[in-house]
């Protein structure tokens, strides 16, 4: 009878318990105790979770989809103490959290250094949606080419605008856009410039072979976009620039019982014409007509609950038409894009679980009645794509052990010979595993990856893998061996022959067998002045690089090749906290070389890489004005492979004055942006000519509702 009656209490308690369990989140701000200033870029870390994220331009923090119980939390910047508490999450509440953080220096005769140093080796670079704002980004791109080691490769104003990290190709580089890949299936490059940054909230840009953990493409580097999503303000803006460019979005958010909800739209036209010099030796003065584009966009989103756990809604259409100019010295004046794509995908995250499915549509029109060479064209892509992922965590002692899948299939109708593959089927099993210790007074972080892929066109099975071993403490060190892998694209390996060109189906993928990298890191106060740095230096072989080359016949096709990537990346940012000055720089050096032993192109830096490059900038905010300088600095270019007609390199300047007025709970922001302010007219790539100097004027009003120090979130 006991046992009955226990089954019965039982049976009646543990449902409606079981029921009423949701998980809550843990969310607040961060300033610098003494003057309430909101510190961006502080990381809050739930270590038992393994969850990270980091504050933003108001020092705010949101840990969504925490399990109810005691969880320590953990908070750190350079130039401050750190601060860690144990803080209880209730049933399906949230719980706030004001943390002050206190400068904190070890003193060591005029310089101090700093216990707690953000890592870019470990956690890349990252650009926050504050900085994104204060820089007036247009695109992805402009995102992207903050980070060191990353070159902005674009064929013009108004053309596509891919990345090249490390000197690699930008087939080489995986884009992923809240997880799902962004690079086309035909080119397997990522036209960032079809992101618009308004959309963005965080851009990671993780330079080097990270195949291990991310998959195909990602033998040179990975960039994760974060979109927004969720309530945000409602907002609107307007600018007007040179080239006939001008531009409106705006985008509205609001909390729906306990979920929240945003949408918005864009719009972008250039007329894009202008006058140039036909050529270096011919100092003719052309007018430059198809510059042309337009685009325009929507979205929405939802953030919610579901299972106990975070769930991120997204859906989008963008389309864009514009003109392909062609070449300075061989125009084509009639040649068109047009472009529709449509994007969602539904994420799903509690604690250290997480699933991810996205899909993809696009239809790609390229046309020219009359090129200046080769015959006429009107060709169609038609990409449909599912991409699904799964991953998990669990911890152990002081580290943590995790295993995922993904899965990839795409159906693809362009104009390709008969051989290349419609349908594809690939994807990928990986697991990583971490831990710390305790030696001679040092923290030791060691972490490895290792994964699987099988490749959609060949049905061949890659291996990955990297070992990651840290040193914490006022210098943090890491030492990284890597391997990666980046497949042949459709257009390289079955693109449809012409004149003068020939396909390659028999292209092998890029493989790096060993990726070495050391990096350093540290900060330090000078006086008033917060310094920090990194150095990253890098050695790998590339063995099979696909590079177009001139075959027998004198035609053109894709061929495989080796060669040798080397390299420093180096950054420097120095911050004068009281005063809203920050001074920043950073250098690259990318030497990727042909390796062909007795050939005459050995040693010889691979077309279009530039060997140096880098950039520096200077930031001012102080009351309602802002202000930036900054420099890039591009390297000689190799138009071909040997010495001989190297481009020299140049320097590009932007300069943005910005002012914020405040009207109750709506500010209203204007800046005018400056790009080449110098007029200068370098370009990557020989023959695209560039117009000089542009201006923009943006015009913004957005909701923002006077902070309130009695809140509870």
């Amino acid at each position: 009878m006991r046992r009955r009656l226990l089954s019965l209490l039982l049976s009646i308690a543990l449902p409606a318990s079981l029921a009423a369990q949701r998980p809550g989140e843990v969310a607040g701000r961060v300033a610098e105790a003494g003057t309430d200033a909101p510190l961006e870029m502080a990381a809050v870390d739930l270590p038992e979770l393994g969850i990270r994220v980091w504050t933003d331009g108001a020092g705010r923090f949101a840990i969504r989809g925490v399990e109810e119980g005691a969880h320590r939390v953990r908070v750190t910047r350079a130039g401050y103490v750190g601060w860690s508490a144990q803080v209880r999450v209730r049933n399906g509440e949230a719980a706030w959290l004001s943390i002050p953080l206190a400068r904190d220096v070890l003193l060591l005769d005029t310089v101090s250094a700093v216990t707690t140093v953000p890592d870019p080796q470990r956690d890349g670079t990252v650009v926050t949606r504050a900085t994104i704002e204060a820089s007036g980004a247009r695109t992805a791109a402009d995102v992207v080419g903050r980070a060191p080691g990353a070159t902005v490769r674009e064929s013009g104003p108004t053309g596509s605008r891919t990345v090249s990290i490390r000197g690699s190709g930008a087939d080489a580089v995986l884009v992923l856009v809240d997880g799902a890949p962004l690079n086309d299936p035909v080119s397997g490059e990522a036209d960032l410039s079809a992101v618009p940054a308004s959309s963005i909230e965080r851009v990671t840009v993780l330079p080097g072979a990270h195949s291990a953990r991310y998959g195909a493409r990602a033998g040179a580097g990975v960039v994760l976009i974060e979109t927004r999503a969720g309530e945000v303000p409602p907002a609107a803006e307007v600018s007007g620039g040179t080239l006939g460019a001008r531009a409106a979005r705006g985008e509205w958010g609001a909390p729906v019982g306990s979920a929240a909800i945003q949408a918005g739209a864009h719009t972008r036209a250039v007329d894009g014409r202008f006058t140039y010099e036909r050529d270096p030796s011919d100092p003719t003065l052309v007018h430059r007509t198809n510059a042309d584009e337009f685009e325009a966009g929507a979205f929405a989103a939802l953030t919610g609950r579901l299972a106990g756990g975070e769930l991120r809604v997204r859906g989008g259409w963008e389309t864009l038409k514009r003109g392909l100019p062609g070449t300075g010295h061989t125009p084509s004046p009639d040649a068109r894009q047009w472009m529709e794509r449509g994007r969602a995908s539904l994420a799903w995250r509690r604690g250290p679980a997480s699933a991810l499915v996205s899909g993809a549509v696009q239809r790609a029109r390229y046309a020219d009645p009359a090129p200046p060479f080769g015959l006429a064209y009107d060709d169609t892509t038609r990409v449909r794509m599912v991409n699904a992922r799964a991953e998990s965590s669990t911890g152990f002692r002081r580290g943590r052990l995790g295993l995922g899948v993904d899965a990839l299939a795409q159906h693809v109708e362009a104009a390709l010979s008969e051989q290349a593959p419609r349908t594809q089927y690939g994807g990928g099993v990986f697991a990583h595993a971490s831990d710390e210790a305790r030696v001679l007074r040092r923290t030791f972080a060691l972490s490895a990856e290792a994964r699987v892929d099988r490749d959609g066109v060949s049905g061949n099975w890659y291996a990955s893998r990297a070992l990651t071993v840290r040193m914490d403490g006022p210098v943090r060190v890491q030492l990284a061996n890597r391997s990666a892998y980046s497949p042949p694209s459709l257009g390289d390996q079955f693109f449809r022959g012409g004149v003068g060109i020939v396909p390659n189906p028999d292209l092998r993928p890029e493989r790096i067998p060993n990726e070495w990298e050391i990096g350093a890191s540290t900060a330090a106060m000078l006086g008033n002045v917060s310094l920090s740095a990194y150095a990253t230096a890098y050695d790998s072989d590339v063995r099979g690089m696909i590079v177009w080359m001139r075959r027998f016949n004198d035609r053109w096709s894709p061929g495989n090749i080796d060669a040798h990537r080397r390299g420093i990346d180096l950054r420097a940012d120095a911050v004068l906290p009281g005063k809203g000055v920050r001074v920043n720089a950073s250098y690259s050096l990318a030497r990727i070389t042909y390796d062909r032993q007795g050939r005459d192109d050995d040693g010889v830096q691979v077309v279009y890489r530039p060997r140096h490059s880098g950039w520096m900038g200077a930031e001012w905010g102080g009351g309602p004005w802002r202000a930036e300088a900054r420099a890039r600095y591009t390297g000689p270019r190799n138009p071909t492979p040997t010495e001989a007609n190297v481009i020299p390199g140049f320097w590009a300047t932007q300069l943005r004055v910005a002012r914020d007025w405040r009207m109750g709970e709506w500010a209203l922001s204007t800046a005018l942006d400056v790009d080449r302010a110098l007029d200068e007219k370098g370009h990557l790539i020989a023959g695209y000519p560039e117009p000089g100097r542009r201006a923009r004027l943006d015009v913004r009003i957005q909701r923002t509702p006077l902070p309130s120090r009695n809140r509870p979130r």
